[in-house]
């Protein structure tokens, strides 16, 4: 998507008859002086239909700590659906923006819908705390009203391979089946670059379309090149048809890999059997050890009788950071919480972090977790261990934002 201008009026006028059926858990209250809106405008179908609901309940619960006020004024969340589509995303927020007078949102689970938002963020001057996976949201595409909450794309696979190669270091090969969008696409570039720096080797890679349904013939592909490791560079529905898939080939010779493949949600959907040692990079996983998310966790499971995910977690600590930053600043106007953001250090869900002043990454762990055997289990929600973690970041040379500190 080119950095281009968007027209409100047009973009209201072709969204405002879809709205109706598109809403879901909104407060109508308008934006005004003693009122601040937050949106949540997250996917609630397609690919990551589950992950809409679970940022709301996180983003409810840290406005819920504060009472549902910031500075004496009363927080307004709206939620909206994208729909996993770019062209409704930004028809969602402009409407937001116009009706609600939106701020501030969260949500964008959908690397392209995300992107396709930071244009309209830019450009409305609104700010975005993004959770898609794309590099370009503090690269190419880095803009001042778009933060990315999620781990850089490099950081993650860094922490995966890094792992792999500690802990099996015969294992150098490595076959990648790459979701065909900006997600998978940032994913299979720093698979290259991480490979080559640990002395890995990519034997291959198949790109497959969103909503893919027959893995068999990429792992058939896969498996014909001898690898050591398949690294599924792909998320969501998409990723849980794949795994189910490898499982019936009963090969026991090739590890598979998620570098930021399954989360909770989906891990759940596989049987124990089927992710029963299974490596997998995480963005965030319960067992983290700090108080705030300790705290975090007891809250979650006390309101939803569920144990927090990525999801739910972006939703809480995008949020709490971005009330921590309007508390520092002692102001809602968004430009003075960029200001209070671009280098604000605090301490979050994950510990001591940062915000880097120039790419606006938030600079926090990714961890690696090995999935439990049946009999390892504890309980229901104890699916993984922790086994590894990193926070290093993507080497400057690399990073293509070209804003100014």
């Amino acid at each position: 998507m080119t950095d281009r201008k968007f027209d409100r009026r047009t973009l209201l006028k072709a969204g405002v008859a879809a709205l109706g059926s598109s809403l879901t858990g909104i407060s109508w209250a308008q934006g005004s002086d003693d009122t601040l809106t937050l949106g949540v405008i997250s996917q609630q179908t397609g690919t990551f239909a589950y992950a809409g609901d679970l940022v709301h309940k996180g983003a409810k619960l840290a406005i819920e700590e504060r009472n549902g006020t910031v500075l004496g004024k009363k927080i307004n969340l709206i939620v909206r659906d994208d729909e996993g589509k770019p062209a409704v995303g930004v028809r969602r927020l402009t409407e937001a923006i116009g009706t609600d007078k939106l701020r501030y949102f969260v949500g964008n689970f959908s690397s392209a819908v995300g992107l396709a938002e930071l244009e309209v963020a830019r450009q409305e001057k609104v700010l975005q705390y993004a959770a898609g996976g794309s590099e370009d949201f503090t690269g190419a595409r880095c803009s001042p009203y778009t933060f990315q909450w999620s781990a850089h794309a490099y950081t993650a696979l860094r922490a995966t391979l890094e792992y792999v190669s500690k802990t099996m270091p015969d294992k150098k090969k490595i076959y990648t089946i790459t979701a065909d969008y900006a997600f998978g696409q940032s994913l299979l570039h720093y698979t290259q670059v991480a490979a080559k720096e640990l002395g890995m080797e990519l034997v291959g890679n198949d790109n497959h379309p969103s909503g893919e349904r027959q893995f068999t013939q990429y792992f058939t592909k896969a498996l014909s090149t001898r690898p050591d490791l398949i690294c599924l560079l792909t998320a969501g529905a998409d990723a849980v048809t794949a795994v189910r898939q490898f499982h019936s080939f009963g090969v026991k010779s090739v590890r598979l890999v998620g570098p930021w493949t399954l989360e909770v949600e989906q891990m759940r959907e596989l049987s124990p059997a089927m992710r029963s040692g299974m490596i997998l990079g995480l963005n965030y996983y319960q067992d983290i050890d700090t108080p705030i998310n300790k705290a975090f966790v007891k809250r979650y499971l006390e309101a939803y009788k569920n144990v927090p995910s990525y999801a739910a977690a972006y939703g809480y600590d995008s949020v709490r950071t971005l009330l921590l930053a309007m508390d520092k600043a002692g102001s809602v106007d968004v430009e003075t919480v960029i200001k209070t953001l671009e280098g604000l250090q605090f301490d979050s869900i994950y510990g001591p972090t940062h915000i880097d002043a120039r790419t606006h990454q938030t600079i926090r762990p990714y961890y690696v977790v090995e999935c439990k055997a049946p009999q390892a289990m504890k309980n229901e929600f104890d699916l993984a261990t922790i086994v590894a973690q990193s926070d290093k970041q993507q080497p400057p040379e690399l990073n293509e934002c070209k804003r100014p500190a």
